[in-house]
């Protein structure tokens, strides 16, 4: 099957132009032979009942999903959130425990692909298996008069690409908001990422879209239907086009180190704003340098950054484990920044104020000898009783 390269469009993307999605947020499908990984016979025989409801006249309905529309009787469907080259994604009232979930359903076209339904089981347990505060918790997958859907946990405040975007006060996008908060993302980012390395499963599909926050502000991985576990022997491929490393664009078997591409570019475009582009020999990324005067650990996350891109996968930091370790020791390793600053502008003060500074000095040193005759001079009774105060 031909290999999608960097400029070409799949079924995927032209079906995600046509309602609107930014081609480079299309996660795209391809299988040599339609491989479901390792999930169980049991679920495949599931499956082939299922499919043969949704292959009826139940599965129009899915196109009719909207507010007020309610799923196994339990999840009421309150409006639209989201919709990619899948599915579409909904706020529901989980109305048996009284919350707020999000719900993935697959498009109608996608439900009559076992493949597609077999991703969307594989989201499930890839979630079960990790259990970490950065990756989305992924509760349930279900059928339902012809629905195929997961719930999850309701991200509120966006996607990482969303705020990429948003323009921030002073101009340059997210690059603009403090370096705190965009080493915090990065740092968060690392850990949901190693979570899964950790137990040997590659994502696959690492990307800002696939990056939520939550209401508490924290960031969360998701989208796991393109993961695999290690020893998976699974011949299905995919991505998303602009964040897709070399070797999974050549149609090569993808692991740890293909999540460590696409996780450099992310690092490089929350530091920069910038998306890495290929040069026109298409052999390395353009990366930005840091600015002038940028900190030691702007510098080493830059170095850092150009090691997660390099196009030979050997090269790579074999896992985000690795990756944020690195990133780790170089936020150890900065200095104080307050401490730095005020040492830095307290010598530039005493340079240009001089003769205010010996002013000042004088002035102290005759306060400070005012106070002590004036101590010295008290009577012993009042003396005595300022030295046990003082516990002398």
């Amino acid at each position: 099957m031909p290999v999608l390269k960097g400029g070409e469009k799949s079924g995927d993307d032209i079906d995600a132009a046509a309602r609107g999605v930014d081609v480079e947020d299309v996660s795209v499908l391809r299988s040599d032979s339609g491989g479901s990984g390792d999930l169980s016979s049991e679920f495949d025989r599931e499956l082939e009942e299922h499919t043969e409801v949704a292959g009826g006249v139940k599965l129009r309905q899915v196109e009719q999903v909207g507010p007020g529309t309610v799923l196994a009787d339990r999840y009421q469907i309150e409006a639209a959130l989201g919709e990619g080259g899948s599915g579409t994604v909904y706020r529901a009232w989980d109305r048996l425990l009284g919350d707020l979930v999000a719900v993935k359903i697959l498009h109608a076209q996608r439900a009559r692909e076992k493949s597609w339904i077999k991703r969307l089981a594989r989201e499930v347990k890839v979630a079960r298996a990790i259990g970490h505060p950065n990756v989305c918790r992924v509760f349930e997958l279900g059928s339902s008069d012809g629905h195929w859907f997961v719930t999850m946990e309701l991200a509120t405040a966006g996607s990482l690409r969303d705020m990429l975007r948003a323009p921030v006060q002073g101009g340059g996008g997210g690059s603009a908001r403090p370096l705190a908060d965009r080493l915090r993302d990065i740092r968060e980012l690392c850990a949901g990422l190693a979570a899964m390395h950790a137990v040997a499963i590659t994502h696959r599909d690492v990307t800002p879209q696939n990056v939520l926050r939550m209401a508490d502000g924290r960031l969360v991985l998701t989208d796991f239907g393109l993961a695999i576990e290690s020893g998976d022997q699974t011949t299905v491929h995919g991505g998303t086009p602009a964040y897709m490393p070399p070797e999974a664009a050549r149609g090569e078997r993808s692991d740890l180190r293909s999540d460590v591409f696409q996780l450099g570019m992310i690092m490089h475009e929350v530091m920069t704003g910038v998306r890495p582009t290929w040069s026109s020999d298409g052999t390395q990324l353009k990366l930005e340098e840091p600015p002038s005067g940028a900190s030691a650990v702007e510098e080493e996350l830059a170095r850092l950054v150009a090691d997660c891109v390099i196009a030979d996968p050997a090269r790579r930091p074999p896992s985000a484990v690795a990756v944020a370790g690195r990133l780790a020791a170089a936020e150890v390793a900065r200095p104080a920044p307050f401490v730095v600053r005020v040492a830095v502008r307290g010598r530039r003060f005493v340079r240009k104020h001089q003769r205010l500074m010996m002013v000042a000095t004088g002035a102290a040193l005759l306060a400070g000898i005012v106070r002590t005759v004036q101590v010295v001079s008290r009577p012993p009774l009042c003396r005595g009783a300022a030295q046990q105060l003082a516990g002398i």
